[in-house]
């Protein structure tokens, strides 16, 4: 891991770390130890204020393009992920609140792969998907991403490029902090 330069946190080497925030919110990212592995940790506090920031969010991102778009599409994503907050959405929209997980956005499609615990699910808001992968809370865990398949299902073409985006946030209507963790990011050929 480098510092970053803008943010004075910590990012893998190469990605680019954004935040979104409110006056009296803050997000950063931060070299941390979980039960004794290194890992860079995704920290977000939202403090509900009815201010013109709806989300407190970190995003650590890499740009893919050519060459690499292709490998990723013909591989499986590894990622040892260590969530600490359960999902919330609103009842009746199934917008979500908040978010720890993967963000794959090409420009045109977005989806939102969530580490939270309960069943896995898959549902479709206006301008993205939302795949909710069952990770255990406060545990390590090693979940298993096949790109192909989600644009597949989704009956998406492949893109010319996307970014990988590690995202934490939380929306005004659920305050509070939180915190995940990721260890590891492997791309495996299939």
């Amino acid at each position: 891991m480098t510092r970053d330069q803008v943010t004075g946190g910590y990012k893998p080497f190469l990605w680019e770390v954004t935040y979104t925030k409110g006056p009296k919110d803050y997000a950063y990212t931060h070299r941390d130890t979980v039960e004794g592995l290194e890992c860079l940790g995704l920290h977000v506090y939202q403090d509900g204020a009815n201010d013109s920031y709806n989300w407190a969010s970190i995003h650590v991102k890499q740009v893919l393009r050519g060459e690499s778009i292709s490998r990723l599409f013909e591989s499986i994503i590894e990622i040892w992920v260590y969530p600490n907050f359960s999902f919330a959405r609103d009842p009746m929209s199934n917008e979500p609140w908040n978010v720890f997980g993967l963000e794959i956005n090409d420009g045109r499609n977005m989806v939102w792969l969530i580490f939270s615990e309960g069943p896995d699910e898959v549902y479709q808001l206006r301008n993205h998907r939302i795949i909710i992968v069952s990770t255990p809370l406060k545990h390590w865990a090693k979940r298993q991403i096949d790109l192909d398949k989600i644009y597949s299902d989704a009956n998406w073409e492949r893109p010319e490029d996307l970014s990988l985006i590690l995202i934490c946030g939380a929306t005004k209507m659920v305050s509070g902090k939180y915190s995940g963790y990721i260890k590891e990011i492997r791309i495996e050929k299939k």
